[in-house]
């Protein structure tokens, strides 16, 4: 989508200094830039002392195609100097700055305004349910002599259904909406699905960005796939409405559908369950491994060789909160002192020494190697996915342990440096490790087995012969 609107913008601090500008937004570039033509007292600092990593809190515009817009998120990018201007920003003629969201409506939105309502469209989303609501049937009744039956439509509501949702109440409606054009007498009618948010706390702009971030996340791991929210309305505590454009860059357009069956849970059971609270209260439990996983997903993929130390942490990571407890219980032991144990013949109190010593740490604890062992062996379709986890986990400590150390140990295998092939498909089969566990985290150990092959695209590294 590329699309540009122009209008009058101004600053929270004066309204009555507006300046004209454009907003650009290209979500195949990337690219979501407001241009400035002159400059305002928020930007009247010396140049060179502006944090380009702090955000400008807000500002506002009125165009013709979108009526108010509130721009949210904004970092200077640029500026074009007039002749002899010095360092003062306030001469300089124009701004380039990027910004994170774009909020709509009948009036700017106030950032200190409190939001306590939200309805969210994500893609995909109607494919989830597998009612129709509009019914069509032919009436065997003649008209005017042509000899066709007429059509007859009829609309009927679906009842909403409620998930459970720690911070207030969330619905998922399934409606028909209807439009009639009185100039040309049509009715267009389309079915609509959403999220509707109920919040018992009103939320700030900020929280509202965090929530919102968190439940995509939440909904893209459902369906397998990194996937965009479409559009989003709110409502203020003055029942003013907005629409919210999050996240303009995720857009999965060459995915037709993602049909009901492959995702991994099903909308009636997660009705039925806590999956969605459990995800809110256990966030920060999985929290770096699932931005290692979204990181991936967010980017294009153009460079397999930055996710390899990530993606090794983040199963590092996962084995060692919720593994390491479990395998110590059963008194599991590294794998090379246990060889150590059988090959020699040590009086008890020597083994029992060896054990628990401090000197025998690095045998008694399992190495890194063994921790991602661990995680693929844990199923048997991760184990079919890798082919042989011992293989597969050396490759990839062998480049890892190249790229940080720069040191070409005796026997590395460094066939993975020079294959952008092999190594793009061990960096996959990775991130389809991470999804399992995290996955299994969220509750869904049941379903993640039956449907993990399934899910798009991971039926197609499951298929790779």
């Amino acid at each position: 989508m590329e699309e540009t609107l122009k209008g009058s913008f101004w600053a929270a601090q004066d309204e009555n200094l507006k300046h004209f500008g454009e907003i650009n937004v290209s979500t195949r570039d990337k690219k979501y830039e407001v241009t400035i033509y002159g400059s305002f007292p928020l930007f009247e600092r010396q140049y060179r002392d502006i944090n380009f990593h702090d955000d400008i809190p807000c500002l506002y515009g009125f165009t013709k195609e979108r009526g108010y817009v509130t721009l949210i998120g904004l970092k200077i990018k640029g500026a074009t100097v007039t002749p002899a201007t010095g360092e003062h920003s306030a001469f300089r003629n124009l701004h380039q700055l990027s910004f994170r969201q774009v909020i709509t409506g009948v009036r700017t939105f106030e950032v200190s305004s409190k939001i306590n309502r939200l309805s969210v469209s994500a893609q995909f989303l109607s494919g989830w349910t597998k009612t129709d609501p509009i019914r069509q049937k032919l009436v065997e009744e003649k008209k005017d002599g042509d000899g066709k039956p007429s059509q007859i439509y009829e609309l009927y509501d679906i009842d909403p259904v409620s998930i459970c949702f720690e911070e207030g109440r969330c619905t998922f409606y399934d409606y028909i909406s209807t439009q009639h054009k009185f100039d040309i007498n049509n009715l267009n009618i389309q079915q609509v699905n959403c999220f509707y948010f109920e919040f018992d706390d009103d939320l700030s702009i900020e929280k509202l960005y965090v929530f919102l971030k968190r439940f995509r996340e939440f909904y893209s791991m459902l369906c397998g796939i990194n996937l965009g929210l479409n559009t989003i309305s709110f409502r203020d505590a003055e029942d003013f409405t907005y629409d919210y454009e999050f996240d303009l860059n995720i857009f999965n357009d060459h995915y037709s559908s993602i049909r009901s069956r492959m995702r991994i849970v099903s909308l009636e059971k997660m009705a039925s369950g806590n999956y969605l609270r459990d995800f809110f209260i256990n966030y920060d439990q999985f929290r770096l491994p699932l931005l290692y996983l979204m990181d991936y997903l967010n980017s294009d993929r153009s460079d397999y060789m930055g996710y390899i130390q990530p993606f090794v942490s983040a199963m590092e990571v996962i084995y060692n909160k919720f593994f390491r407890d479990i395998d110590e219980q059963a008194n599991a032991i590294n794998p090379k002192l246990k060889e150590i144990l059988d090959k020699y013949q040590f009086a008890p109190k020597h083994r029992q020494f060896l054990t628990n010593a401090k000197l025998a740490k690095s045998y008694r604890d399992l190495h890194l190697k063994d921790k991602l062992i661990r995680l693929i062996t844990y199923s048997p379709k991760l184990i079919k996915l890798v082919k042989d986890p011992n293989v597969f986990v050396q490759k990839i400590l062998d480049l890892r342990h190249y790229l940080v150390h720069e040191v070409d140990k005796p026997h590395t295998d460094l066939s993975l440096l020079n294959s952008r092939i092999a190594l793009g498909q061990h960096i996959v089969q990775m991130k389809v490790v991470i999804e399992y566990h995290l996955l299994l985290l969220m509750g869904l150990e049941q379903d993640v087995e039956e449907k993990i092959d399934l899910t798009m695209p991971n039926f197609v590294h499951f298929d790779i012969r």
